[in-house]
């Protein structure tokens, strides 16, 4: 608190200075500074004021505060049980694609096994005919050279 630093001048008397000088500076001063006192007071009174209605609401915040937290951690469980389930949804479906395509695999082999064994077979098929038509052919054509006999 910076005092007021003026220079008071008394007008002198026979026994001093003038009493009713001193009187009224201290009477002005004594003004000012209650004047002071009660600005202070007033300014404390409102702290004291907003110091109560702000501990009046620390329950009720502590009480958002820890709803909050709650509220949090109930979150952040289900996004670690989404993240798990995600993950295992991922990993199941890896492995069925996995097994999907080892069947796939399979039956393509046995597809081209039964299509090779359909070939050798219209190859033995095609053989045999030919076989056939040709020994047709020489019986057909001894039965007309013996004709023409």
């Amino acid at each position: 608190m910076a005092r007021d630093k003026k220079k008071v001048l008394f007008r002198t008397d026979l026994f001093g200075f003038h009493k009713k000088d001193v009187l009224s500076y201290l009477k002005e001063y004594d003004q000012t500074t209650m004047e002071k006192i009660i600005s202070r007071d007033t300014e404390i009174q409102l702290l004291k004021n907003e110091i109560v209605m702000l501990n009046a609401r620390i329950p009720d915040l502590e009480r958002q505060q820890n709803l909050l937290a709650a509220e949090r951690d109930l979150i952040a469980q289900t996004l670690i049980v989404a993240r798990e389930s995600a993950d295992k949804i991922i990993n199941d479906a890896k492995v069925e694609a996995a097994k999907k395509q080892a069947e796939m695999q399979q039956n393509y082999t046995m597809e081209i096994n039964k299509l090779a064994t359909i070939r050798n077979e219209i190859i033995q098929i095609r053989k045999f005919a030919t076989d056939a038509i040709r020994t047709f052919e020489r019986e057909l054509s001894s039965l007309e050279q013996s004709t023409v006999e």
